[in-house]
């Protein structure tokens, strides 16, 4: 028996059997790429200036508004890639490939999804090379940050391949949209925010959880027909995630400009500005809400927040005032001890201080019946009340 008979019986896998394995026929659509690892199937699709992708029509977004992220005041969409991945797995680990890395990207006029797509798993040389040829300046991503791009610099460096995009500016837009939209949506996938955001509907779509085992599927048999239900879900994705860029960005500097009749959204991008210290801001945004119309949930925060904004501006009558507005609106611990605090330290109001304590302490003393609140409040009240008239009696005496 020679060597390759019994190799043949070492692996399970006789010479009839392989035979039986089909073989990988030349695509239908797109092309085979050549590259010096071999060949790679890519597929181009191409849209030209206005085309229409739900409700909104395809256009070039100079800049991204600086609320998307305040670290890429520079960041060029146009210049960017939109990245998107099909992998055989959800984990992120060294056993997880990205059999299509798809790429949507700006040529001339024309917006061009590609698709780099690994017909098998030693075709993934050949994959990243093409990918990393195509590189650009920037990266706009969903969720990208934590899977896509961790990934990809996993494949990269397994191959002892350089990162085309390991040092580039990356927006993640899934940040983003959970702070602008987090009063509007109840789910973040993309597929929910493309179609309540963008007006775009999927039909007969391919469920994510079954990308994997269909290309298994397709290892086992080579079908081409396997893969394109996954290249259009995949063609989606970027098409998707680049109007939302885009949307998202317009709508930034509409509220910026004009302002807008959503109140939830002009106390959530008011939100958005007051973590990033934009104080000034935040309290023109929140000019926006209608009170008389907004919700109460809405008018709360809304008053919570610009009093917080103004004390952190030192503005410590107008903020005492906003506090005493919201107490009156919905009576709250919160806004009792800020309006107390500020009397006694910043405007010397011991008296207002005072019955802000009284306030607070009533309002714990209630709440405590109920098990909201505990005992070191009512203590830490009782300290502040002691110390007040402690003032209050050397003022007296001098």
């Amino acid at each position: 028996m020679d060597f390759e008979s019994k190799l043949d019986i070492y692996l399970g896998s006789g010479s009839r059997i392989r035979a039986k394995i089909p073989r990988l026929q030349p695509p239908r659509i797109g092309q085979l790429r050549a590259t010096p690892f071999g060949e790679i199937w890519q597929v181009d699709w191409e849209y030209s200036e206005g085309h229409l992708h739900g409700n909104h029509e395809l256009v070039k977004a100079r800049a991204i508004h600086t609320l998307l992220d305040s670290s890429l005041s520079a960041f060029d969409p146009v210049a960017a890639r939109v990245i998107d991945t099909e992998t055989t797995g959800l984990a992120g680990g060294t056993g997880t490939y990205a059999f299509i890395i798809g790429a949507g990207f700006w040529d001339g006029d024309r917006f061009i999804v590609r698709q780099y797509v690994m017909r098998d798993f030693g075709e993934e040389s050949a994959q990243l090379w093409a990918f990393a040829q195509d590189s650009s300046e920037g990266i706009v991503s969903f969720n990208g940050k934590c899977f896509d791009i961790p990934l990809l610099l996993n494949r990269f460096r397994l191959h002892r391949f350089e990162p085309p995009f390991e040092n580039q500016p990356h927006l993640d837009m899934l940040f983003p949209c959970r702070q602008v939209w987090k009063r509007h949506l109840s789910s973040f996938k993309l597929v929910d925010i493309e179609k309540s955001i963008i007006g775009f509907a999927r039909t007969d779509d391919l469920p994510s959880q079954l990308i994997p085992s269909i290309f298994f599927d397709f290892l086992q048999n080579k079908d081409d027909n396997l893969l394109y239900p996954i290249l259009h879900h995949n063609r989606d994705d970027i098409l998707s995630l680049y109007h939302l860029t885009v949307l998202a960005s317009d709508l930034l500097n509409r509220y910026d400009g004009k302002g807008g009749n959503d109140d939830d959204l002009a106390l959530s991008l008011a939100e958005m500005y007051f973590r990033r210290r934009e104080y000034n801001q935040a309290l023109a945004m929140l000019k926006n809400i209608r009170h008389e119309f907004a919700a109460p949930r809405t008018s709360v925060q809304a008053r919570k927040l610009k009093a917080l904004a103004l004390k952190r501006q030192g503005l410590w009558q107008e903020a005492c005032a906003e506090f005493d507005a919201l107490y009156r609106l919905n009576p709250s611990l919160m806004a009792a001890i800020e309006s107390a605090k500020l009397n006694e330290h910043k405007l010397r109001d011991l008296s207002g201080a005072l019955d802000k304590v009284n306030r607070a302490i009533a309002l714990s003393e209630f709440e405590s019946y109920s098990g909201k609140a505990g005992t070191i409040m009512l203590a830490d009240l009782a300290k502040r009340k002691t110390r007040i008239l402690g003032k209050i009696a050397r003022l007296l005496q001098s």
